[in-house]
Parts: structure tokens; sequence; C-alpha cells
């Protein structure tokens, strides 16, 4: 809080100059010319002039040394009480005070409640000199011109500190947003592209000798599948690197990426039906929906024991509906969801959508997601 404060008084506009330099002025002409023409020539004279002029120099120079500047205002303006070459109540030295206010501290807080309870002492002192009543309203007008200069300095410093804050731990939720999503990545395009080499490679497995062509077509895919994956590892690793915020894989080819899908489960054994209507413009939603498609997919392969699935995608009103469906063993009732249905709803919830995973009473599980083709955030 305090280095940006100084880069903020390093940055002081023109017209914020004029204005110091205008309170300078004024300040000097009234409370200090008057009062040091009235003293008799000589000595008095000059000095309560080298006063007047320190007053105005600290007025000026309040951003740039602010301790100093309170120091100095303070300093003088009580010598010329002492003299009566000033009726100032403390309006320079309020003038300097806020500054160091802003830029405070502990320390300067403390420091702050210190020369406050001083002022009250050295008014009270010295402000016998005058009458009775110019020396209440003196002190009364002083120390008020005091108070409000510092706690409007505290008051926007406070304000300034929960602005930074805020900014701090926006910061830090766009980090760890990001985060979440580059880890959501790597589980769907590495898990997915596990699942679907190992099925391949136990269809290899079970090919015999005799039929060499089989067995090659199955390692090309094992080979195919592979290299897509370091690609999509490859490309997110990159996007890590630049700190890219679109959104990823937001601008991919959806339709040809389902398409894929859909090939390497029928690869891995899975029959599937597959109804796709992907809207031309889908955007963000046609990506989530694609996710949720290969982390589908994937689950049913690695986890479900089907032989048969049902895929549905298509938009429904103002929604990308997905709807996947299949024979297998289905989620077990009560069961904790995992790393993939986790992310799977992030990934729904995310755009405004919503993430239904259930048991069919025929058997096997429904994976249903409604996403707005209209992403709300």
């Amino acid at each position: 809080m305090l280095r940006d404060a100084r880069e903020a008084s390093g940055r002081r506009s023109a017209a914020s100059r004029l204005v110091d330099a205008a309170v300078s002025a004024a300040v000097v002409l009234v409370f200090w010319i008057p009062p040091v023409l009235g003293l008799a020539p000589g000595g008095d004279r000059l000095l309560g002039s080298c006063l007047a002029l320190l007053v105005g120099g600290a007025v000026l120079l309040r951003w740039r040394f602010p301790a100093a500047a309170v120091s100095v205002a303070l300093a003088s303006t009580a010598v010329g009480w002492l003299l009566s070459a000033t009726t100032d109540p403390m309006v320079g030295a309020a003038w300097c005070l806020y500054p160091l206010a802003l830029r405070g501290g502990p320390r300067e807080r403390d420091a702050g409640s210190v020369v406050l309870g001083v002022l009250v002492l050295v008014s009270l002192v010295l402000g016998v000199s005058s009458s009775a009543q110019d020396a209440m309203q003196g002190v009364v007008f002083g120390l008020g011109a005091i108070g409000v200069a510092w706690l409007l300095g505290r008051a926007e410093a406070e304000r300034l500190g929960a602005v930074r804050r805020a900014e701090r731990q926006q910061a830090e939720f766009e980090h760890v947003r990001r985060e979440a999503a580059m880890a959501r990545e790597v589980h769907d395009v590495v898990g997915h592209a596990l699942s679907t080499i190992s099925a391949e490679a136990a269809v290899a497995r079970a090919v015999s000798s005799s039929e060499r062509e089989e067995l090659l077509e199955a390692l090309e895919d094992i080979e195919h599948r592979s290299r897509s994956a370091l690609v999509q590892v490859q490309d997110l690793v990159r996007a890590l690197r630049r700190r890219d915020r679109a959104p990823l894989g937001s601008g991919g080819n959806h339709a040809a990426a389902l398409r894929e899908l859909v090939a390497a489960a029928t690869v891995s054994g899975l029959e599937v039906d597959a109804h796709i209507d992907l809207p031309e413009h889908g955007g963000e939603a046609a990506f989530v929906a694609t996710r949720v498609v290969q982390e589908a997919l994937s689950n049913i392969v690695r986890h479900a024991a089907a032989e048969r699935c049902e895929l549905m995608l298509a938009p429904v009103g103002g929604e990308l509906v997905v709807r996947v469906d299949d024979d297998g063993v289905g989620i077990r009732a009560g069961g904790s969801a995992g790393s993939g249905i986790a992310g799977m709803r992030e990934r729904v919830e995310s755009v405004g959508g919503r993430l239904t995973v259930t048991r069919r009473l025929s058997g096997g599980t429904r994976v249903l997601a409604e996403l707005p083709l209209e992403v709300r955030r």
C-alpha cells in the first residue's frame, strides 16, 4: 500500500500542483502577511516572513516530503503564534497532513496520534496569548482542521487498501480457476487417450497371428491416438506458458472431434448409436458438449462394461442438449463421483448449464447435459 501511494504521489497531475500552489498562496496572504506587516520593523518581521515562506513551501512539497512538510508547518505555525506573526489556525499544517495520513502504515498512524495529542497541548498553551474567545475559536478550528485532514486521509487509505485486496483476491481466484481448467483439460485429453489406447491394445492382443492386417490396423489406431493426445497436451502446455485467457479449445472443429470420439469408442469395441446435430455457431457450449461426450464415452469404455450406448446431441429451444445412455452396470447408488464427473459438472456449470448423471431403470447410466447456447456468466 505504501509503495502504491508513493507511485501515485509521483504522478500528481498539473491540476493538483496548481491547487497546492493556490492553497499555499492563500494561507500566506490571508493568515501571515497581515500579522507580519503589523509587527515592528526588525528581527520579528524578518523571522515572521521566513516562517511564512516555510509554511508556503511545506504546502507545495507535501506530497514529496509529507512527514517533513507536516513537521515544518506545525513548528512554523507554533512559533508564529508566539510572535503574533500569524492567525493561521493550523490550516497549512492540516493541508500537509493529508498525504501523510493517506500513505501511513502502523508507525505513521501512531505518530499521527501523538502529533494530534501534542497539537492539543500546544494549542491550549499558546492560545492563552490571545483573548479567551479568540483562543478558544483558534483551538477548536485548528483541531477540527487537523482532525478532518487526518480522518479523510486514513479513510481514503482504507478504501484504497480494500480495493487492492479485492483486486488481489480476484487475481487469485482467476489463477485458481485457470489451474482448475487446465487440470480438467489434462484429465480429459490424457485420460480419454489412455483409456482408448488401452482398449485398442486389448483388441490387438486378442487378434491371432494369422490376422496380420487386423493387427497392423489396431497398432496404427494406437499410434494415431497417442500422437493426437501428444499434440493436444503440447497445445495445453503452450497455452499455460503464455497464460492464454481464451476458453481452451473453444475455437476448434467440434463436429470433427465428435466424429473422432465416436470412432475411437467404436474401435474400442463399443457399439455407438450417434445422433449428432451440432449448431454451426455453437461457441463455447459446443466445446463443453464435446468434452462431456468425451468423458462420458471414456467412462463407458473404462468402467461400464457396456456393449452399446446411444448418443444424442442437438439444440432444443435455446439450449444444446447432450444425452449419453449406456447398457452397462450403471453408476453405483450413493457412490462418490469421480474426478471425471466432477470435471464434467464444473465445465457445464461454468457456462450456466446443468448436468445430471443417473442410473437408468432399464440398466446402465444416463449422462444428461443442458447447455445454454448463449453462455451465461
